[in-house]
């Protein structure tokens, strides 16, 4: 399993638990339709040499800053 932080609609972060061979999270908004959200992956390389990967799924763009201060709220 691997955890995916979602970015969907104006809704508050989530964090779901997926298998690893999933590669899109489905959503749904308000008026009914439904979307596909690809899963993605962020790396993000420390001064100790440490590499963490965050998975993430989002309907928007999202900047690495806005990835990396939520994956350290939601730890």
């Amino acid at each position: 399993m691997k955890k995916v932080i979602v970015f969907f609609n104006a809704e508050p972060i989530a964090v779901v638990s997926v298998m690893k061979g999933i590669t899109s999270i489905l959503r749904t908004y308000p008026n009914g339709q439904d979307v596909h959200l690809p899963i993605m992956s962020a790396g993000f390389p420390s001064l100790t040499g440490d590499h963490k990967v965050v998975h993430v799924a989002s309907d928007r763009d999202l900047s690495s800053d806005e990835i990396l201060e939520a994956a350290k709220k939601l730890s």
